[in-house]
């Protein structure tokens, strides 16, 4: 996927470094990633969003987002839920970036500018839980907002 316009913003193979700097490969007891969630509403004054959600089975309807863009970066996490193994997404997921087509069928972090269109996410097939961690740096109505395109929030 490197070889094109924004298959480079398709990470599959992060490092992951644990205390002083070293890879947890090989360390017991140790998982990633960890559930988590944050938001202004959870530590006041943060400037990020984090929302998490599990895909048990192809949503219906599917796709659920449809081409949309942020004034803001964004940061979209597919993990497998496989511990054997946990590169496999356990999903074929299709997301468009700009105007790519890009499969995904392994773990991996997607960074997506703003302003860069993308979506839909359109599910081919879940055989296995997966779950997405979207990170917004932005404020959470201004992130709902984006979502739907200009709805006036409280």
């Amino acid at each position: 996927m490197a070889d094109s316009k924004y298959g480079k913003y398709i990470i599959s193979t992060p490092l992951i470094v644990g205390p002083g700097g070293s890879t947890n490969e090989g360390v017991k007891g140790v998982t990633f990633p960890k559930e988590f969630f944050i938001n202004t509403g959870l530590a006041k004054g943060c400037p990020s969003l984090v929302d998490i959600g599990w895909h048990f089975t192809i949503p219906d309807p599917d796709p659920v987002e449809q081409t949309h863009s942020h004034d803001f970066d964004t940061v979209s996490c597919f993990v497998g839920s496989d511990p054997k193994n946990p590169s496999r997404l356990g999903a074929v997921v299709e997301i468009q970036l700009g105007d790519e087509k890009h499969i995904l069928t392994k773990t991996c972090v997607i960074f997506i500018p703003k302003g860069l269109e993308h979506c839909p996410l359109i599910h081919r097939s879940v055989d296995r839980p997966y779950l997405q961690i979207v990170f917004a740096i932005s404020d959470e109505k201004q992130y709902i907002a984006s979502q739907l395109k200009g709805a006036v929030l409280p």
